[in-house]
């Protein structure tokens, strides 16, 4: 397992509680070599990928977990998502003409009074796709988790977010429910808060994964998972461009071809161009799939 870019995933049995760590690199390097974005969106997309995968620890499902933030502020919209075979992918959007938020723009600030929050879990095998939407409270992305988490799911959480130079650590602590099998350890939950509110964005940027997480929980019972390995991953291709293009139908296809000779779609998320002349026309038509997914 390689020192950079995965999750490790700790279960204190006697506490009912959770810790996930997560630890990014090449993911966040990846994310901003694709587009120019201020300093301040490039920290909030690297903290947002941090929540994305130590969520996506959790699903017992295949497919994936999404956050996106929308409002009527500078930025408009942020997404990130992972899989849970740990591939991800983010996307920043500024309002057109909007001033870029400054170092110290708050995340209600960046967003406006408008902004929510929307956790999305879709599983890929067509199972049921769920969804919470809540309005943004608290002045960055680890206090709108934390409210997040304890208006829609009654479950206490604390995170620690850093990111800086193109690189992001977190943690994340969360209560589990309380099992009838086995005795809780009164005042665990207390002690893993003082114990993660002593982390610092610098200890937690510049420590190793692994010694961080032994000074902080070597006194807890504690059973530690296998280290999962994260990746920059997106799933578009040609093939869905096509589908999408084809359920256009050929009237609309035929009046795109009129006004310029080749069509043109990139992937918002990845960059990645595909590129379709008249003769493709034909093909197009036949990967029409209704009910086709986006790009994004």
């Amino acid at each position: 397992m390689s020192e950079r870019d995965f999750l490790q995933r700790i279960v204190f049995e006697d506490i009912n509680a959770r810790a996930v760590y997560v630890d990014l690199d090449s993911v966040v390097a990846e994310v901003l070599a694709r587009e120019s974005y201020p300093d301040t969106v490039a920290q909030l997309l690297a903290q947002a990928l941090l929540v994305v995968a130590a969520m996506s620890s959790g699903i017992k499902f295949r497919g994936r977990v999404s956050l996106q933030l929308q409002g009527g502020g500078a930025l408009k919209l942020l997404v990130a998502d992972c899989t849970d075979g740990g591939g991800m992918r983010a996307i920043a959007r500024l309002r057109e003409g909007a001033i870029a938020p400054d170092d110290t723009a708050s995340l209600w600030a960046m967003l406006g009074e408008s902004g929510v929050l929307t956790l999305t879990l879709d599983p890929c095998d067509g199972g049921q796709r769920w969804q919470g939407i809540v309005p943004l409270e608290g002045r960055g992305l680890d206090q709108a988790i934390e409210a997040y988490f304890r208006r829609s799911e009654q479950l206490e959480t604390r995170l620690r977010l850093a990111a800086a130079d193109g690189r992001a650590r977190g943690i994340l602590i969360q209560q589990m429910p309380a099992s009838s099998t086995v005795l809780a350890d009164e005042d665990g939950w207390n002690r893993l808060e003082h114990l993660l509110a002593t982390v610092a964005a610098s200890e937690l940027l510049e420590t190793p994964g692994r010694d961080l997480l032994d000074r902080l929980f070597h006194a807890e019972q504690r059973r530690v998972f296998p280290a999962r390995a994260l990746n920059f991953y997106c799933p578009c291709s040609r093939e869905r461009v096509m589908a999408l293009l084809g359920n256009l139908g050929a009237a609309e296809l035929a009046g795109l071809f009129q006004i310029q000779e080749v069509v043109e779609v990139r992937c918002q998320f990845c960059n990645q161009a595909y590129n379709f002349a008249q003769e493709d026309m034909g093909e197009l038509i036949e990967s029409a799939a209704p009910g086709s997914d986006s790009l994004h």
